[in-house]
This record gives C-alpha cells, structure tokens and sequence, in this order.
C-alpha cells in the first residue's frame, strides 16, 4: 500500500470483497484514490484501492483484462465468480450503472490498481481536477 501522496486524490468509499463463498466482505480501512498521470510515478491516470485482503484478488506484480461494470453507487470488477464493489456515486461518472467495460486491473502490494481506456481516464481527470489535482 502507497497510501496518499503527490497527486493522488482520496475518495471517501466502501470497498466489499466476494472471494469463493459469494460472501462479500467489508474491507475496513480500505483507501481509494484517483492517482493522476505524472504525479509520484503515474504514467497514465487510474484508480488505485489499497487494502492488504486485494492481493488474495489480484497478486502483487500480477493483472489481468477484466470487466469493470457501473452499478448503483460505484463500480464493481469481476473476476470469474469473485469480485470488488467500490462504492462511491462520484464512480458513476466514470461508469454509469449497467454501462460495463474490459480494462487492465493490476496487483500491487497492498491492493490494486484498475487501468481504464482513455475515455474514462478523462472521466477520472475530471473528478481530480475538482479536487484540484490536474494531470502533467
């Protein structure tokens, strides 16, 4: 986990976690963020969520394409009968319930990252740049 830092813009969110059970899982202490191109190493802009429990989702160093999918409140990314819920209404503007898309979703030490495409990436710019934060 990074946590904050240079451009990197904190969104208030619940973040749910359903490994093989089907049980989601509250992550407490989860942190999401819109880490804006340019600013403490980001090359392209995207949504990081950090949380120790995402690594049993995504491995550190790993990642795959996979469907991330508006729903109501947030967004939701699916791997195979397992699954993420990041729930924040701001993620809609990205993904509007029922809209869906296949994008990179990575691993990282303590969480992990989701890629979009460049249509959403101004989305996700939009968003940082109300809180300030414009992309390099």
């Amino acid at each position: 986990m990074t946590g904050p830092g240079e451009g990197k813009v904190k969104l208030e969110a619940e973040v749910l976690l359903a490994l093989r059970s089907g049980i989601e899982r509250r992550l407490d202490g989860a942190e999401v963020y819109v880490h804006v191109k340019g600013y403490s190493l980001a090359r392209v802009t995207h949504l990081d969520i950090e949380h120790p429990s995402l690594n049993a989702f995504i491995p550190p160093s790993g990642g795959r394409y996979l469907r991330v999918k508006g729903i109501d409140g947030g967004l939701q990314v699916f791997r195979g009968k397992t699954y993420v819920k990041v729930l924040n209404p701001e993620l809609n503007r990205i993904l509007s319930n029922g809209e869906a898309t296949i994008t990179w979703v990575g691993g990282k030490l303590g969480g992990i990252y989701i890629g979009f495409k460049k249509e959403h990436i101004r989305k996700l710019e939009d968003i940082a740049s109300q809180y300030g934060v414009i992309p390099r």
